[in-house]
């Protein structure tokens, strides 16, 4: 399974597959989560975070809205799943190529110290 989803970056780290991400990304972008009342979050974040008052909960969803993570409409608040998955997926594809690269520089350096 591991070797699968690595072949499975590694492809869409190929500078071939940006057109591919693109419609990737473009499905991606028609999932949300279920509507959720404010205060059923609110509820929630009590739960977890004890003395946060409504109008920092209701700020924290305003950032998170500007930032494309969750959205607000018709007085409920909607994870937008899709637009997650791509930042994460972006995510996995830079930190592999950081990885790979580091790699690099760690055998070049490695066969500089043994000779």
């Amino acid at each position: 399974m591991r070797e699968e989803l690595e072949m499975t970056i590694d492809k869409l780290r190929n500078p071939l597959m940006k057109t591919g991400l693109m419609v990737l990304h473009s499905l991606l972008d028609t999932l949300d989560g279920p509507r959720v009342k404010p205060a059923e979050v609110r509820a929630q974040v009590s739960k977890n975070l004890s003395g946060v008052s409504k109008q920092s909960i209701t700020n924290a969803a305003r950032r998170l809205e500007e930032a494309n993570a969750i959205s607000r409409d018709e007085g409920h608040y909607r994870a937008n799943y899709g637009y997650l998955i791509s930042v994460l997926l972006n995510e996995v594809i830079d930190l592999r190529k950081k990885m790979a690269d580091l790699e690099e520089e760690l055998i070049a350096l490695k066969e500089t110290s043994e000779t």
